[in-house]
């Protein structure tokens, strides 16, 4: 993403919310005060800087709010965003965020050690504007524990704050005091898409590594194998045929997954894979990698459905 992109996103997301916001000299000092090795001088000269780069077509205010982003000062907002807010919007380090979309994808919970031990779950939430990687914790862990939170559902994450994962892009937080709603009255289940609608077509499936949605139906299952990997422990493969409308490849499912995925897959079942990988078979062909990061779901398969982990 571009600066001005960026800056556009910033300044489309507070416009609305202006009158509640802090003033620039608000900004100002709040930047000061957490970094006191920065002086006035060099701030103002950095916010003169992002205001020609943007040819002063944004306020300044969201460029102060940009470079504290890049400092890694957080300032929040007094009242939750509205829960139309679309995940296009959303930048790192804001609070009090609330989002409504569509759950195509759950992860099992998992547990961490540490002074405090807690636990963790994840889940991808998507609406007309992309997806967003929604991370739950401790007791927002238990509903998927539960099966209250479920793959399909549209749902109302409030509350929660923003972070960028290793990838740089932003993913929303949920904690103690963040609320979820599943089923919302007020949203329409027809405004959010499917987890079919948003898979990719497999004549569309771009030749270059990246993560894609793809779903179809099973043409071909072949004969599970082991491996030996470097740590001398075994690993498990499994290969299969996917096919949509417009063309088949080859699905490899590793470990856990090639497992799970060998206990419940049939011919003809409905296949759709969530966060799976684009590589380059040894053949020169295009391939569906899918791991711990993939969420599977199947159906027609012996009245059984995947899950994520």
């Amino acid at each position: 993403m571009g600066l001005r992109e960026f800056l556009t996103k910033i300044e489309t997301l507070y416009a609305w919310r202006r009158r509640e916001e802090m003033t620039v000299e608000e900004l100002i000092q709040k930047i000061l005060s957490k970094h006191p090795e920065v002086n006035r001088e060099q701030l103002l000269g950095w916010l003169n800087d992002e205001k020609e780069k943007t040819g002063g077509l944004i306020a300044e205010a969201t460029l102060l709010r940009f470079i504290a982003a890049k400092f890694g000062v957080e300032i929040s907002l007094n009242k939750a965003l509205d829960h139309r807010l679309s995940t296009g919007l959303l930048v790192p380090n804001l609070n009090n965020v609330t989002v409504t979309g569509r759950i195509v994808a759950i992860y099992q919970a998992k547990t961490y050690e540490g002074k405090k031990p807690g636990k963790y779950a994840s889940l991808i939430l998507a609406d007309k504007d992309g997806t967003l990687r929604v991370m739950l914790w401790n007791n927002k862990a238990d509903l998927v524990e539960s099966g209250e939170v479920k793959a399909g559902q549209v749902a109302r994450f409030s509350h929660g704050y923003t972070r960028e994962d290793r990838d740089g892009k932003t993913e929303l937080h949920l904690g103690d005091k963040s609320q979820v709603e599943t089923c919302p009255q007020d949203a329409k289940d027809a405004d959010y898409p499917s987890m079919v609608s948003l898979a990719t077509k497999i004549r569309d499936i771009p030749s270059r590594t990246q993560k894609v949605h793809v779903a179809g139906r099973v043409r071909e299952v072949f004969p599970s194998s082991t491996f030996t990997r470097q740590d001398q422990t075994e690993g498990k493969v499994l290969r299969f045929m996917l096919e949509d409308d417009t063309g088949m490849v080859a699905v490899v499912a590793w470990n856990e997954k090639a497992e799970e995925l060998e206990a419940i897959l049939n011919l003809n079942s409905e296949v759709v894979l969530v966060n799976s990988k684009v590589k380059t078979g040894s053949n020169g062909a295009v391939e569906i990698h899918v791991d711990a990061a993939t969420f599977v779901d199947v159906a027609n398969a012996n009245s059984k459905r995947g899950s994520g982990t």
